[in-house]
């Protein structure tokens, strides 16, 4: 279930950057006023390191697990250099830069995140290799190309969304139901003996 944040992920995001023209970020949305579509950004920021944590679970046992946890990681240190500027005015002096190359920096770092986890999708043997590609081609499109032109961001949310519900598609048939009443432990290690299971069938490389 908690790949299905991939697609979600991309339809919140699709829909709060649908027709702008100006940069990505939340900056305007404060300057103008726009509560909803501020809410709507932060919500899928979440959802998109909550998409990101799943790939990287999902791809725990498979050949890529490095690449898809050298994603997580590099992509949680985007957002992190992200969210402190992105809000802030461009010409915003923070010791001798200003916000908008900060923010442009930690969306460049941010954007490597989804190339990798695209990647480590592509290499993995459990997915489609054309769903790791398009996460790849999405990468810069989510991160530094949106805020530079702001329709990128929404054809990266179409990528997403595409490579987003074929993955969520396959881990529900990899990833057995637990049964009735059973413990978290319990689904949890099921799940991880089928991926294992599937990975088992490709030898494991680094």
């Amino acid at each position: 279930m908690l790949m299905w944040t991939l697609p979600a992920y991309a339809v919140v995001f699709g829909g709060v950057t649908f027709g702008r023209m100006d940069g990505g970020g939340p900056a305007p949305y404060l300057a103008n006023g726009r509560l909803p579509h501020l809410i709507g950004w932060v919500v899928a920021t979440w959802l998109g390191v909550v998409a990101l944590l799943a790939i990287a679970c999902l791809l725990a046992a498979a050949r890529s697990r490095r690449s898809a946890a050298a994603g997580l990681l590099i992509g949680l240190t985007g957002i992190a250099l992200l969210l402190p500027f992105a809000a802030l005015p461009p010409d915003t002096a923070v010791y001798d830069w200003d916000a908008r190359r900060l923010a442009l920096a930690g969306a460049g770092v941010y954007s490597l995140g989804w190339v990798l986890a695209g990647w480590a999708v592509a290499r993995s043997k459990l997915f489609s290799k054309a769903d790791g590609l398009m996460l790849m081609v999405a990468g810069p499109m989510l991160g530094v190309g949106g805020l530079l032109v702001g329709p990128l961001q929404t054809v990266g949310a179409i990528f997403v969304l595409a490579a987003g519900i074929g993955m969520a598609w396959s881990a529900g048939h990899l990833v057995p139901a637990p049964r009735r009443g059973a413990s978290a432990e319990a689904a949890a290690a099921t799940g991880a003996r089928a991926v294992a299971a599937r990975a088992a069938v490709h030898p494991l490389t680094h």
